[in-house]
């Protein structure tokens, strides 16, 4: 497979950006691909995303920052577009339904950036007013071919394209850190491979900027990398539709949600041991192997809601080792303070698996004001592994 990409890489043709129907008969493939064109002279859009910061500085002054320095991408893409917007369409299965789009650049942001519309910060990542410098070699180029997969998964999810019904439904196409992120980075990193070379790409996907920036990266590595390999034969949209609903992955990323209980009758629960306040609600042993492992647990709060049961030996948060259970709550208390950046490898069963921890808002079982509607839904996150797959056994278009 390595040497397929590389030789896709070397083989494929080089041109503008630009509408047009095109071929390669590397990939046997013929498809519309739209117009992008880069727009670096948007001063509304960079104010509207950083309003605060753009009552004191030049929303114009920044952007000339940007035009005067922003030549190196736009010479990718000048050579590259056109590689990335086919071959991205072809490893995903799906069809451009724009016909033209910018992708917008700016100077500062409050995120890496966005897929709709797309929008690539050049200078800044604005967090809490402090600012942190973006790369401008393989790593910000990774980040526009990221942005552009985050579009083309976006288009497969609008109502009026039944087409691809099958894969929009499915609940890693759902808005999150942990999934529809997790798979368009999938796709990008297939394309990047192909258009930048697998060093190249490789070498940005290691850096220390992704590791910063890309919650879902245990999730990621751990549950599609070497798994879903995506090829013209075997596009994403094949992959997607062959996930049951009741995965191992789906269930590790599903939105948290209390124990499933009669609701119509609620009777609010302690757990001896445990502390009566606290969101986490769980306590934790030391085994033979001094490991941490989850000792009593309680359902109606967070960690139970995130998927952690009892028995489950806790191995790292984030990537980083935890032996004690004070470092552990800190470690979670401090990562939620940052929505959607937290991951947990455990051990369950002999099976190392990862859980994406997520904060939620949960129902306050005392109140006489408790209502189960509350609860956020997961709708068909519930379905039983074994009838869900009934659901994709149909004919995706590749």
């Amino acid at each position: 497979m390595r040497r397929l990409f590389v030789a896709l890489g070397l083989l494929l043709m080089v041109g503008s950006a630009s509408a047009q129907d095109t071929y390669y008969s590397i990939f046997s493939y013929s498809g519309f691909i739209p117009k992008v064109s880069l727009n670096d002279r948007s001063a509304s859009l960079q104010t509207a995303l950083l309003p605060k910061m753009y009552t004191e500085r030049s929303a114009y002054g920044d952007l000339r920052w940007v035009q005067d320095n922003d030549t190196a991408l736009v010479n990718f893409w000048d050579s590259s577009g056109t590689d990335i917007l086919h071959v991205m369409s072809e490893l995903a299965g799906l069809d451009w339904k724009d016909g033209e789009f910018n992708v917008y650049v700016v100077r500062n942001a409050p995120s890496t950036g966005s897929g709709e519309p797309v929008i690539i910060p050049y200078g800044g990542i604005v967090e809490n007013g402090l600012t942190a410098a973006v790369p401008t070699d393989n790593r910000l180029k990774l980040n526009l071919i990221y942005q552009l997969a985050q579009r083309m998964l976006a288009q497969a999810i609008q109502p009026e394209d039944s087409v691809y019904l099958p894969v929009a439904a499915h609940p890693l196409m759902r808005p999150s850190p942990y999934r529809r992120d997790v798979v368009a980075m999938l796709l990008a990193l297939g394309t990047a491979r192909v258009v930048m070379g697998m060093d190249s790409t490789d070498a940005a996907w290691n850096s220390a900027f992704w590791q910063q920036h890309f919650p879902g990266r245990q999730i990621l590595e751990t549950y599609l990398m070497g798994k879903w390999v995506l090829t013209p034969d075997q596009p994403l949209v094949y992959w997607i539709s062959q996930e049951p609903y009741g995965s191992e992955l789906v269930r590790a990323t599903r939105p948290p949600r209390p124990a499933e209980e009669d609701y119509s009758r609620p009777q609010r629960l302690f757990v001896a041991g445990l502390p009566l306040k606290g969101e986490l609600g769980f306590s934790t042993r030391i085994n033979d192997d001094n490991r941490l492992v989850i000792d009593q647990i309680d359902t109606y709060r967070l960690a139970y809601a995130n998927g952690l049961r009892e028995g489950d030996i806790i191995r790292r948060v984030d990537g980083s080792l935890v032996r004690t259970q004070r470092a552990l709550v800190e470690k979670l208390l401090d990562r939620l303070a940052d929505p959607g950046s937290t991951t947990i490898e455990i051990v369950r069963d002999g099976q190392r698996q990862v859980l994406a921890f997520q904060r939620i808002m949960l129902p306050n079982w005392e109140s006489p004001d408790w209502d189960s509607n509350m609860i956020d839904s997961v709708g068909n996150d519930s379905l039983p592994a074994d009838t869900s797959q009934d659901i994709y056994d149909l004919n995706i278009p590749h």
